[in-house]
């Protein structure tokens, strides 16, 4: 079947149209390294963003890792020894990621080396500060999923000590509250404990969110609604993880 010479003239734009928007499209998708893309959806039907990209001047890291350990004391649990020494497999992830806008995330789990996923920690889990001068709602989370696939947490498994995460990228699927009413904002600072119900002012391995400096907060005391919140946070820094200065995204 042949082709006429005006078809081709036609057929020549339109394909120069396809490659420009397939160039913007991998572009726009690699400028989105840096990027917390959350949707919160209410039991009420109601829906609010938890979007933006990540402010690097503030966000020094994109989390810490440090070996876990379950009982509060510095005793590390999940570990192998092999032929090149002890392996570390599970690792408590600490982050606090700072939007441009001036909102933040705070993020806990545990990091299992030999999965692909865990659950979200269910004492300080997920918090979002909310931008009240926009309508948007503060929201916490204690249940749920993340998901990090092979190489989302960049944990240098061979050595105990705390890590800086260069990048982090994960996949959520919680479950919490938005904030209905309360000053949840404010809570959304950090103290050392060792029983999750009082700050202590010694050095603890495990650490809660306070109001008041003196107080453990508790998600289950806040008056909201039921929140789905699903999405993906993609975070890079310029922070090298301890004692893998080769490692790469």
């Amino acid at each position: 079947m042949a082709f006429s010479k005006p078809f081709f003239s036609k057929l020549i734009p339109a394909c120069i149209g396809l490659i420009a928007s397939a160039i913007l499209l991998v572009s726009c998708n690699n400028n989105d390294v840096n990027k917390i893309d959350l949707t919160a959806t209410g039991t009420d039907g109601s829906t609010f963003p938890i979007q933006g990209e990540i402010d690097k001047d503030k966000t020094s890291n994109c989390g810490t890792a440090t070996p876990y350990s379950s009982s509060g004391t510095g005793t590390t649990t999940g570990t192998t020894t092999g032929s090149t020494g002890t392996t570390n497999n599970l690792f408590t992830i600490n982050s606090r990621m700072y939007f441009t806008t001036g909102a933040y995330i705070t993020l806990k789990f545990v990091y299992d080396a030999t999965q692909n996923q865990g659950s979200v920690d269910a004492q300080q889990g997920f918090t979002y500060s909310g931008l009240p001068s926009l309508g948007i709602p503060a929201a916490l989370a204690n249940f749920g999923k993340i998901f990090w696939g092979g190489s989302g947490v960049p944990v240098d498994t061979a050595t105990s000590n705390a890590q800086s995460l260069s990048y982090l990228t994960v996949s959520l699927d919680l479950v919490g509250k938005k904030v209905d009413s309360g000053s949840v904002g404010l809570a959304l600072t950090q103290c050392n404990t060792t029983d999750f119900v009082k700050c202590t002012s010694s050095t603890s391995n495990s650490m809660c969110f306070t109001q008041d400096g003196i107080n453990c907060f508790n998600v289950n005391s806040i008056a909201g609604t039921t929140v789905s919140i699903k999405g993906d946070i993609n975070c890079t820094s310029n922070a090298i993880p301890a004692g893998s200065s080769t490692t790469t995204q």
